[in-house]
């Protein structure tokens, strides 16, 4: 009767895992909407900077509440993985990626952050299986075929120049993110692990953005520009950063990252919607490639 009763509670928190991740890629895509408002304004580096400090503030009252008693002990080295891969290295990379080549490239490099995610999820004690690499070799198809607006030819122009290469170890830094991220979980809470990110992340990147003058660029950017901000830093960094983390620690990396293959279905969605740009029949097919990759992936 307890093994049932476990069994039951277990399968109701994956359930919720799975809800969480669900709400999560809006989280992520709405960043594209709103970093698209902001970016009018202001330059990539100063975005990224006060959104990071916006998300950090928000939670350190939570993250104090959440601190370990006895210290960061074990965790201390995936922790600080966490904050140079994620905090500092992907944004600034994904930032100098844009700058050297197309939308279309770095978006499908840096897509291949699952695929690195799965291939080394062994090193933290997750089983690689044929069930949950099919389901992400079906999400990285459909995603593809979103990105690519259905045309899958201009993959055949896709060369590794400069910012090909920044892309490429983009989705390897973040793919380190998420390995790390899996014993970090174990040990410390959501909260206080994001806030330790961003915060000394931003805190970084605010070192890396002088020269753009985050100050003055803040003080001078429309209403407009500062809610998107603000809308990134609420949805993308706190809500969809916690839902993340919990989701790592109920199921798993390798089940958690498939989700990520969403965000581009939802960012045509959500610019189908409010921006009024059109939405293909490519897209459709390829989003539902996307769900049924990631189905396949939770399922097995």
């Amino acid at each position: 009767m307890a093994a049932l009763t476990q069994r039951a509670t277990s399968m109701d928190a994956r359930r919720l895992a799975y809800a969480g991740l669900s709400l999560s890629t809006f989280g992520w895509a709405s960043a594209f909407i709103a970093g698209k408002v902001a970016l009018a304004d202001m330059t990539p580096l100063s975005v990224a900077v006060w959104r990071y400090a916006l998300a950090s503030t928000v939670l350190l009252p939570f993250a104090l509440r959440q601190r370990p008693a006895s210290g960061i002990g074990r965790a201390a080295a995936p922790l600080a993985v966490m904050v140079v891969c994620g905090g500092v290295l992907y944004p600034w990379l994904f930032l100098l990626a844009l700058a050297h080549t197309s939308a279309t490239n770095a978006a499908l490099l840096i897509a291949l952050n699952p695929v690195f995610t799965l291939l080394l999820s062994p090193l933290v004690g997750e089983r690689l299986d044929r069930y949950r690499l099919a389901g992400v070799t079906l999400a990285l198809a459909g995603a593809t075929v979103v990105i690519t607006a259905g045309d899958v030819s201009a993959l055949r122009g896709l060369a590794l120049h400069r910012g090909d290469l920044l892309a490429v170890t983009a989705a390897a830094c973040w793919a380190l993110f998420n390995l790390a991220s899996r014993p970090v979980v174990a040990r410390l809470a959501p909260a206080f692990t994001n806030c330790v990110v961003y915060g000394l992340g931003g805190l970084a990147l605010y070192a890396l953005a002088r020269a753009d003058a985050p100050w003055a660029q803040l003080a001078a950017a429309t209403p407009a520009a500062r809610g998107g901000i603000v809308l990134m830093a609420l949805l993308s960094s706190v809500m969809a950063g916690q839902l993340f983390l919990v989701g790592v620690r109920t199921v798993g990396v390798g089940r958690t990252v498939v989700f990520v293959y969403l965000v581009p279905v939802l960012t045509a969605v959500l610019s189908a919607t409010i921006l009024g740009e059109p939405f293909r029949v490519a897209q459709v097919v390829g989003g539902s490639a996307v769900l049924g990759g990631v189905y396949w992936t939770t399922r097995g």
